[in-house]
């Protein structure tokens, strides 16, 4: 089988899309095989679809039919590469993304070296505090869903020197009580204003993410609610900066906006052998 893809960064959460067209029921096995790290590598990946919405330029089907805000600025900054753009040129592109029933609007800017990407997230579709227990002990984090992956958002102090190995630990203990095909949890500092986020695809990864929107923009979501405010926020992950913007007016969260640097940084054909 040979499969056309891009592969591109944004904030180094390497992202993996398939512009060759596979069946739906064959996309996860596809995706894990190319993401593995003897083959193409990457954190994540998904597939170009034709959009069924009239207003959509394309169709971004994730691995796992999670949402994924740095996988949907890496399609649209794609698409922009595709158009030859000079820098300080913008483009606006609306997308149908797996995981929620909206297309989305994200605008993309041509840099010096590679792409600014700004895209309206999805608004979660609930967050609450859910109870969760680890080594006998049980905590109460505040837990966010958008569709297809949930986020936990745990405190960087709540494990100490250990807060790796016991999200890792948790993530293997907690997948059953999370109705999700993906989950996050969330390492955040407030305080420092930096993010570890650790994120799995059940029965495919289990990655430290260096770079995750939709983690980014929980956080931002969760702190706005909390706060009942607007607020803007930088967060500082393993791959450098990324910004979310939220706006609370009226008593609700109005809107979410993602903002992340983009590389491409390959294009080519990927082998797999069929079975």
């Amino acid at each position: 089988m040979q499969l056309q893809f891009v592969k591109l960064s944004p904030n180094e959460n390497m992202t993996l899309l398939i512009t060759s067209t596979v069946p739906r029921e064959k996309q996860f096995s596809v995706a894990n095989a190319l993401i593995a790290y003897q083959h193409v590598y990457a954190e994540q990946a998904g597939f170009l679809e034709a959009p069924t919405s009239p207003k959509a330029q394309a169709r971004l089907q994730m691995m796992a039919g999670e949402f994924c805000g740095n996988a949907t600025l890496s399609l649209a900054s794609y698409l922009f590469s595709k158009q030859n753009p000079k820098t300080g040129d913008t483009q606006t592109f609306v997308l149908e993304v797996s995981g929620t029933p909206q297309p989305v609007t994200c605008t993309i800017e041509k840099q010096a070296k590679g792409y600014w990407g700004t895209l309206h997230m999805p608004l979660p579709l609930w967050l609450k505090d859910c109870c969760y227990t680890l080594a006998d002990k049980t905590y109460t984090f505040p837990t966010i869903s958008f569709g297809g992956i949930v986020h936990i958002l745990v405190p960087a102090s709540t494990w100490g020197a250990h807060a790796k190995a016991m999200a890792e630990q948790a993530a293997q203990t907690w997948q059953t009580q999370i109705d999700a095909d993906a989950f996050g949890i969330l390492l955040f500092d407030e305080t420092k204003h930096t993010l570890a986020p650790l994120v799995c695809v059940k029965g495919a990864s289990l990655i430290w993410e260096r770079g995750c929107g939709s983690g980014t923009t929980a956080v931002g979501a969760a702190l706005a609610l909390r706060e009942k405010k607007s607020l803007s926020l930088s967060l500082q992950q393993a791959g450098g900066t990324m910004r979310i913007e939220a706006k609370y007016e009226h008593g609700r969260l109005q809107d979410l906006i993602l903002g992340v640097h983009i590389d491409l940084v390959a294009e080519g054909t990927a082998y797999l052998e069929e079975n």
